[in-house]
């Protein structure tokens, strides 16, 4: 290969320009978005069932599905929510689990427990927990001529269809606002005056409202269909409905006992803009929809439709999805030509010649762009790990071709006379098994992210392999388009007066003084990397820990929690007070309150407690803040609200399309059977914790004060009248929540025709008990006679945990890293008393980092056990192995220096560091050991043989180590937009990569003259060895 590579250079140079243009022709095609694609081990239920109790749900629906799906092959655990009128069930899978299978799986549990739910169930939502789904883009829309209903339905019945026909566009799903219904308004005196019931109403509605196909009528020369038009027209039509004849004969229409209204559904959510009423409509992708595509087509569709929108009517895009992208991949793509321009002004430095620097400057480019081709394979898109894999590739790329362009260029300067194309092969032969040896190993190294299954393996997948496919395509580079481009560039002759010479010289001098001196004082050298290693240990843990680098996206969101059954005005009040502490602010791009409800998932939710603010700052380059240190700005306004019995967070809104647990960053999980225990346990820990200075926003997912009217049914006293539960519940919904027995047509919309009896008439306990019901006889009985209405207190969330019930206090840390707040946490739980069958366990972010943790650990020690396999091979041995083994801990622990001068935490991504600098150690020991017992192999003492190899290998070593810091220095630094996620592992490389020049320099020569021992492999002596 090598020859042919140099023999045919067109032919060689012809392939590799056609495979770098596939490469940048497939750059423009490749799909863009933040995150990788990725699929969740995770399947999501939902049931609504309107009217229905947290209680309700919790043994009517939670028990019979929980107890089907907990049976299923795979599963990691339940978690499960009830609240008033909306069961939501996670089902979570282990990683490695079969997405598509664990799906089927739940749907034929599901089926099972079918047969034991309740008939008056909304139909079930069952969906993949995948990020695609996530909005990509938010539109908020307001008018100043139409009120919440006409705006509401505007864009429910004219623009949703309409933005579908966007390109890429998945589902409009629209938030806010009122929906327009028909509202049958009955007076109960009346009805009770007539001696009516609301069940003949909703009957004589259902009868009344009919269009059907009667049949088909066969002539001799045709088929005719016969229909009965009997929908209602108008609301007139409506109010006229004859219900009974009176004495007499007199007929009593439905007007006679009820109003007829075109009004809207209950407010039970208020939505706002910058302080105005507005209706936000979500935009959701397609699978396989490129992110920023589709915004941008639903930009252009917006401003093609607006000429056509009512007068009065405005619109503003929130959360622009497509924007961060387009900034952080910009920011990204600057920091990767920062990188580059370091890798080339570094090499020029230390190589001097220009044409060895074009060299190496051709080739990789050429590794990147071929890369692109095969990204565009693999089906990857432009993210900003598969980016930050190419930022990574950048620092490591040019080590291959810097051995072989050193290596021809030394045998230049020693065999003077040979044809350059001689020189070129023999030298990239000669460094040939190396390089193919650093690759294999490398591929090893990695190996482990594909075969243990994890979040962050999942997530970091695309970046893992775009990192091996860049060292595969430059080892098959480096003794092919390099050795072609040596032969055809490189002149005759070696200039030893330059002035890179004589750089070399003067290192090598130096080097060659201390390392003769380490080698003499071995012990002492162990000591001192033994102090190093600890003191790296000590700043590691100093450096604290986290899940995954917040970023700077200037989206915070405010969350308010009220008392149960606090009146939604009041709640809505809190809520202006916030609004008006960052109206007017010039760093404030934008603010969407959201009163009585809760956005989880993909979903808005109707909780009458609770809301929250959410603010979007304007893009990083036009403030002078951090989200961070915004958000330490606005919590000590926001806490000093006058908000009697709020509990008020402050905290970044979490990442989008990172799998978020929980909805706090330290949940305390108090699993237990009763309810009531499990809400003092839960106060008391909230107590103890809202002591902790590390700790804010502590509140308790359980609020028992939720008022409600309990009726108590005496069965033998309803029996004598005839009436059933099931029948007095259902004049209860019928009167107090009102009941839709049909639905009123205009045009090609359906809206909701409701019965009830109006809010007004219904203040106190009174009331209901005086409300009317009617025998099967017709006879009319009070509430009272048959049932007692007692004042009660009741949840407003029921969580459960593989079927256990749980209560949550949640809690986010205060100016500390997550493991510093965790460790806190854990100390303020150390003295409570847990009676017999109560424990606590810690979720969310942090049991998310103690879960990585454990990933990281398999995946460092399978990478060692693979790193043995592959040297054990290559040197035959199992001491020289052990060499470079034992040095690896020591070049990790630089990680510690580098995050600790960072001022960053360890997380996720410094996994990616230790990996490359475990990679470096590894390949630094090969090649110097390798070129060791060459030497030892020609006759030299073992002494001798390793001064000259650690002198033969510091010139590499310097000019690979020191582009690959530099090109991570732009991340370290977070100069760009978007870069804020990968800096701890940049900073981390550093220090690790730093680290392991001296330990490659200094400490694997000592280790290598105490394990070499006498024997010396049988190697083929060099035709002229590495000669400093």
């Amino acid at each position: 290969m090598i020859r042919s590579a140099i023999t045919c250079r067109v032919s060689t140079a012809i392939l590799a320009l056609g495979l770098a243009i596939f490469g940048a022709l497939n750059l423009r095609t490749l799909p863009v978005d933040f995150l990788p694609s990725v699929k969740y081990p995770l399947i999501k239920l939902s049931i609504a069932w309107p009217g229905a109790t947290p209680d309700d749900i919790d043994r009517n629906l939670a028990d019979p599905i929980e107890r089907q799906i907990a049976s299923v092959d795979g599963l990691d655990y339940l978690t499960s929510s009830a609240l008033e009128g909306l069961y939501q069930l996670d089902v979570n899978y282990r990683y490695g689990v079969n997405v598509d299978v664990a799906y089927q799986d739940t749907l034929a549990a599901f089926a099972r427990a079918q047969k034991d739910l309740p008939t008056d169930i909304d139909p079930p939502v069952i969906i993949k927990a995948d990020p695609s789904q996530l909005p990509i883009v938010q539109v908020a829309f307001e008018s100043d001529r139409m009120d919440l209903t006409q705006l509401r339905t505007w864009i429910d019945n004219w623009l949703t269809d309409r933005l579908l026909a966007a390109g890429g566009v998945a589902a409009v799903d629209v938030a806010g606002g009122l929906e327009r219904e028909i509202r049958i308004l009955v007076d109960d005196g009346k009805l009770e005056k007539h001696g009516l019931s609301l069940e003949l109403i909703e009957r004589r509605l259902r009868e009344e409202n009919v269009q059907r196909l009667g049949g088909r009528v066969t002539g001799p020369n045709r088929e005719t269909i016969v229909r009965t038009l009997g929908e209602f027209i108008d609301l007139e039509t409506i109010r006229q409905i004859v219900l009974v004849r009176g004495d007499g004969g007199a007929r009593i229409r439905l007007s006679d006992v009820a109003t007829v209204e075109d009004s809207h559904e209950e407010v039970r959510l208020i939505t706002r803009l910058d302080g105005r009423p507005a209706v936000k409509a979500n935009i959701i992708k397609q699978a396989d929809a490129n992110t920023v595509v589709t915004v941008r087509n639903v930009e252009r569709r917006l401003a093609e439709l607006a000429p056509a929108f009512p007068a009065g009517l405005s619109y503003k895009l929130l959360e622009n999805q497509a924007d961060y992208i387009t900034d952080s991949m910009k920011g990204v793509r600057n920091t990767a030509l920062e990188a580059l321009a370091l890798v080339v002004l570094v090499l020029f430095v230390f190589l001097g010649s220009p044409r060895q620097v074009l060299i190496i400057g051709i080739a990789l480019p050429f590794a990147l762009l071929v890369n692109f081709f095969v990204m565009r394979l693999a089906g990857f898109s432009l993210n900003i790990f598969s980016l930050g894999g190419l930022v990574i590739a950048i620092g490591v790329l040019p080590d291959a071709s810097i051995v072989v362009v050193e290596n021809i260029t030394r045998r230049r300067g020693l065999r003077r006379g040979d044809a350059p194309a001689t020189l070129a092969e023999a030298g990239t032969r000669e460094v040939g098994g190396a390089i193919l040896a650093a690759t294999i190993t490398f591929v090893a190294l990695f190996a482990p992210f594909l075969l243990v299954p994890g979040m962050i393996t999942l997530l970091f997948r695309e970046l893992v392999l775009v990192v091996l496919g860049l060292m595969v395509i430059a080892g098959v580079g480096a003794i092919t388009v390099t050795p072609m481009l040596c032969a055809a560039i490189l002149r005759a002759g070696h200039r030893e007066d330059s002035w890179s010479e004589r750089l070399n010289r003067g290192l090598q001098r130096s080097y060659g003084w201390l390392l003769t001196r380490t080698l003499r004082h071995g012990l002492i050298t162990l000591l001192i990397f033994a102090g190093l290693a600890a003191l790296g240990i000590v700043l590691f843990k100093q450096a604290g820990a986290e899940f995954f680098p917040a970023v700077d996206d200037g989206r915070i969101v405010v969350k308010v929690r009220m008392p149960a059954g606090t009146a939604l005005e009041r709640l809505d009040a809190i809520n202006a007070k916030i609004e008006a502490l960052v109206r007017g602010d010039t760093r404030v791009r934008s603010i969407f309150t959201l009163t009585g409800g809760a956005v989880r998932g993909l979903y808005t939710y109707k909780i009458g407690n609770e809301g929250e603010v959410d603010i979007e700052l304007v893009p990083p380059g036009q403030r002078d803040v951090t989200t961070a240190e915004f958000i330490r700005e606005l919590r000590p306004k926001v806490m000093k609200l006058h908000a009697p019995g709020a509990t008020l967070a402050v905290r970044q809104a979490q990442m989008r399309g990172i799998r978020a647990e929980g909805q706090a960053d330290i949940e305390v999980e108090i699993n237990g059977s009763e309810i009531d225990t499990l809400f003092k346990l839960a106060n008391d820990i909230a107590g103890r914790l809202r002591q902790r200075p590390e700790l804010t926003n502590v509140y308790v997912s359980l609020d028992y004060s939720k008022p409600e009217w309990q009726v108590e049914i005496d069965r033998t006293r309803a029996a004598e009248h005839g009436l059933t539960v099931a029948a007095i519940a259902g004049s209860l919904r019928g009167y107090i929540g009102g009941d839709v027995p049909t639905r009123y047509r205009e045009a090609s919309d359906l809206y909701d025709l409701r019965v009830l009896v109006p809010e007004r008439s219904l203040r106190s306990r009174s009331d209901v008990e005086n409300l009317m019901l009617t025998t099967p006889a017709g006879d009319p009985v009070r509430l009272r006679e048959v049932a007692a209405v007692r004042a009660a207190t009741g949840p407003v969330e029921i969580v459960r945990q593989n079927q256990i019930k749980q209560v949550i206090v949640r809690c986010d840390p205060l100016g500390v890293d997550l493991s510093t707040a965790q460790s806190a946490t854990r100390t303020a739980l150390a003295d409570v008393t847990w009676p017999a069958g109560y424990n606590y366990s810690i979720g969310g972010k942090a049991r998310q980092m103690a879960e990585m943790q454990g990933v990281v650990k398999s995946i460092l020690g399978l990478s060692v056990f693979f790193s043995f396999i592959v040297l054990g091979v290559q040197f035959n041995s199992l001491r020289l192995p052990l060499v470079i083994l034992i040095a690896a801990p020591f070049c990790l622990t630089g990680l510690g220096y580098g995050l600790w001068i960072a001022g960053q935490p360890f997380g996720a991504t410094v996994i990616i560091a230790a990996m490359i600098v475990l990679a470096a150690n590894v390949i630094d020991g090969v090649l110097l050991i390798e070129t060791a017992e060459h030497q030892r192999a020609a006759g030299k003492p073992l002494f001798d043989a390793t001064l000259e190899a650690g002198l033969s290998r510091l010139r590499p070593r310097l000019m690979t180590v020191l582009p690959a810091t530099l090109g991570f220095a732009p991340l370290a630094f977070a100069l760009e937009e978007g870069g804020e996620l990968l800096r701890p592992m940049a900073a981390a490389a550093i220090g690790g990569l730093l680290l392991n020049v001296f330990v490659a320099l200094f400490l694997v020569p000592v280790l290598y003259t105490l394990f070499a021992g006498r024997t010396v492999r049988a190697f083929a002596p060099p035709d002229n060895p590495p000669n400093p």
